[in-house]
C-alpha cells in the first residue's frame, strides 16, 4: 500500500540531496530504521533498489556529456561488485549461522558509515581544494603509475562490502578515493562516481532482492517523493548557502551514526 509519509520523507531527503550533494543512502536508510521502524536489512535493500533507479537517470546524463572515465569505472567495479555480492550472499548468512544478530550488526555498521560520511562532508573542502590531492605523495610516480589501479580495486572492495551491508558509501567515500588518486576534471570524477554507483547499487540491490530484502511499495513511495525533491533542491542550491547547510547536515549524520552504533 502506498504510504504518503514515506513519499514525504523521500521528498525531504531529495531536497537535501539536491541542496548539499550528500548521498541519499546516508539520509534515507536511517530514517527508514529510526522513524518508520523498518528492519535494517529491509531498509538497506529497499534503499539500494530506490537509489539504483535514481542513479540510472544521472549516469545517462553524464555519459551523454562524455564525462565518465570508463577505465576507472571498470577497475572500481572489479573490486566493488564481487565484494557487495559476497557481503550479501556469503558474509551475512555466515554471520547469521554463527549466532550473530545480523539486524543489530547492520545497524551498528550503518552507524559507523554515517560517521565516516559526516567526517568526509566536513573535510570535503580540504580534499577539493587540492592541498592533499596535489601533495608530493599523491602525485608521486609510484601512486600515479604503479599503484593507481590496485588502489581503485582495493577501494572498490571496501566500499562494495560497506554498500552491500549498509547501502551507504557509494558516493562520499568513493569520491574521496577518486579525488586523491585521480588527476581528472571534477565533473568527470562526479560522472565516474555516479556511473560506478549505478552498477554497484544495482548489483547489491539485486542481491538483497533475491533474499527478500526489497519492498517495492516502499521503493515506489520514495521515488514519488524524492524525484521532485531533488529537482527542487537543485534549484534552491543556486540561492541557499551550501557550506553552512552541509556542515549542519554533517553534525546530524554524526549524531545519528552515534545513536545507531550505540543502540
Amino acid at each position: 500500500m502506498f504510504d504518503p509519509w514515506l513519499a514525504g520523507s523521500g521528498f525531504v531527503v531529495g531536497v537535501l540531496v539536491g541542496l548539499t550533494g550528500v548521498g541519499g543512502g546516508a539520509l534515507m536508510t536511517p530514517i527508514l530504521i529510526l522513524v518508520f521502524g523498518i528492519r535494517p536489512t529491509l531498509a538497506v535493500g529497499s534503499d539500494l533498489a530506490y537509489a539504483t533507479i535514481t542513479k540510472i537517470f544521472g549516469s545517462v546524463q553524464y555519459v551523454r556529456r562524455k564525462q565518465v572515465n570508463f577505465p576507472y569505472v571498470r577497475w572500481l567495479a572489479v573490486g566493488s561488485v564481487p565484494s557487495a555480492l559476497l557481503g550479501v550472499w556469503v558474509v551475512s548468512p555466515w554471520l547469521d549461522r554463527t549466532g550473530i544478530d545480523v539486524e543489530h550488526l547492520t545497524t551498528r555498521l550503518l552507524g559507523i558509515m554515517l560517521i565516516m560520511v559526516a567526517l568526509l562532508a566536513v573535510a570535503e573542502q580540504w580534499l577539493y581544494s587540492g592541498r592533499l590531492r596535489d601533495s608530493a605523495l599523491i602525485r608521486s610516480e609510484a601512486v600515479q603509475r604503479q599503484y593507481k589501479e590496485p588502489i581503485l580495486i582495493a577501494g572498490g572492495i571496501v566500499i562494495g562490502l560497506g554498500v552491500g551491508l549498509t547501502s551507504v558509501g557509494s558516493g562520499s567515500l568513493l569520491m574521496a578515493i577518486l579525488l586523491l588518486v585521480s588527476e581528472l576534471d571534477l565533473l568527470v570524477l562526479i560522472g565516474t562516481d555516479i556511473m560506478h554507483a549505478t552498477i554497484l547499487l544495482g548489483a547489491a540491490g539485486t542481491a538483497h532482492w533475491t533474499k527478500g530484502n526489497v519492498e517495492w511499495s516502499l521503493v515506489l513511495a520514495l521515488l514519488v517523493g524524492s524525484i521532485p525533491g531533488v529537482w527542487l533542491g537543485s534549484r534552491l542550491s543556486q540561492v541557499v548557502p551550501r557550506a553552512p547547510l552541509r556542515t549542519a547536515l554533517a553534525i546530524i549524520l554524526a549524531a545519528t551514526g552515534f545513536k545507531l552504533f550505540t543502540s
